[in-house]
């Protein structure tokens, strides 16, 4: 009889952890996936963004309203950050390719020790056409609810966020420019 017992009891506890096992994999499928490449969340309707501070390589405040008028495509990152290290480089590409009065990359460092931690960086792989922008306090994470490293954020003219990217991408790819064209072209139909 106590057999019985002990084996429904194994059978009960079996189920419960396998039960867990799929609904805790159901809660990480998505944050794991997130590390695979960048996934792509476009705001249901333009969402205003929270004003915060922060700063140029020479020490000048500012915030996003410095861009009005302007496409910007925020990158918020640090030099610590292996799939910020990788995507980096495509960023500057795309400064390069995109950059102008109507559309500005902002690659916003949240590294704790400001230039003097990202400037190496940026001289170690070359990066050439994008501006030192610095958030040493890390103030923009909490402002525009980030919880992961990389997130960008495509914002527009009116300095609304059009999308926003979690995870790493290759920002100069055909196919990803063309996708910021479309999101752009929309918002300005509106």
């Amino acid at each position: 009889m106590r057999f019985a017992f002990v084996h429904r009891t194994s059978v009960a506890v079996a189920l419960a952890a396998i039960a867990g096992a799929v609904v805790g994999g159901l809660l990480l499928a998505r944050p794991l996936a997130q590390w695979q490449g960048a996934s792509t969340e476009p705001a249901q309707a333009p969402a205003e963004l929270a004003t915060f501070p922060f700063e140029t390589a020479d020490g000048r405040n500012l915030t996003l309203e410095a861009f009005a008028g302007r496409a910007v495509l925020l990158n918020v990152w640090a030099t610590w950050c292996p799939p910020c290290r990788k995507e980096m480089p495509s960023l500057d590409r795309l400064q390069s390719l995109k950059g102008g009065p109507d559309f500005e990359v902002v690659a916003l460092s949240i590294d704790k020790g400001g230039s003097g931690q990202v400037k190496p960086f940026f001289d170690e792989i070359g990066i050439m056409r994008l501006q030192m922008y610095l958030d040493p306090p890390g103030v923009s994470m909490q402002a525009l609810k980030i919880v992961g490293l990389p997130t960008t954020l495509l914002i527009g003219k009116d300095g609304r966020e059009l999308a926003r990217w979690v995870g790493p991408k290759e920002w100069d790819e055909p196919e990803t420019i063309k996708e910021i064209e479309a999101l752009l072209a929309r918002s300005e139909g509106d």
